[in-house]
């Protein structure tokens, strides 16, 4: 019963906290300055201008340095707002995904509630749970492998801080946050922890 056990492991108190936000917006949403300039390496928000870095959308080997005046409040602002440095994965006119590293699931909650006013919709793509210090302690859970439903209730429960070890919402709270029975969550959180833990382990 989930109610008595949680299967998929609480990050550990002295580890980092990484994780893969997905941004969807469309063609009146600006969120980023850098979208539709090509393939991000690297890029740097100072003051009101962004510095970046990209591959070229017609050559690998071409790199494009730009700078984008900012005038919105745009991801990177959000996400340093929060204390979190952005990493660009990808994105276009369309979608972005971006890497980082939130203090804790409170600040990822809070995070993503913030994102989730200047974007169409936004969504954790993956984690590291039990981040430690070195890498070998560490195990990206894929969420993209996830049905939709699955997906989302998985997220809810991580932001909600249910399989946090210091306390957060109980099956009960969760249950009645997504609208839904108690036997209906079990079974999607069953399902998607064992597609989680079986990809976790699928190398070893």
């Amino acid at each position: 019963m989930h109610e008595e056990s949680r299967s998929v492991p609480s990050r550990n108190a002295r580890g980092t906290l990484v994780v893969e936000i997905a941004l969807e917006f469309g063609t009146g949403t600006k969120c980023c300055a850098a979208r539709g300039l090509g393939t991000p390496i690297e890029h740097h928000l100072i003051d009101d201008t962004c510095y970046v870095t990209c591959r070229s959308p017609d050559s690998d080997s071409e790199l494009i340095h730009d700078t984008v005046p900012v005038d919105m409040v745009c991801a990177c602002r959000v996400l340093a707002s929060h204390g979190c440095i952005p990493s660009l994965e990808s994105i276009d006119s369309e979608r972005m995904v971006v890497r980082t590293n939130p203090e804790n699931r409170r600040v990822l909650r809070e995070l993503m509630a913030d994102l989730d006013d200047i974007a169409d919709s936004v969504g954790l793509r993956s984690l590291v749970v039990n981040g430690a210090q070195s890498d070998s302690d560490s195990a990206l859970v894929n969420l993209q492998e996830l049905t939709v439903l699955e997906r989302e209730t998985v997220e809810a429960a991580i932001l909600a801080g249910y399989y946090d070890r210091s306390g957060g919402a109980g099956f009960g709270d969760l249950a009645r946050d997504l609208a839904i029975t108690k036997s209906a969550l079990s079974k999607r959180l069953s399902s998607a922890e064992a597609k989680i833990m079986r990809n976790l382990y699928r190398n070893e």
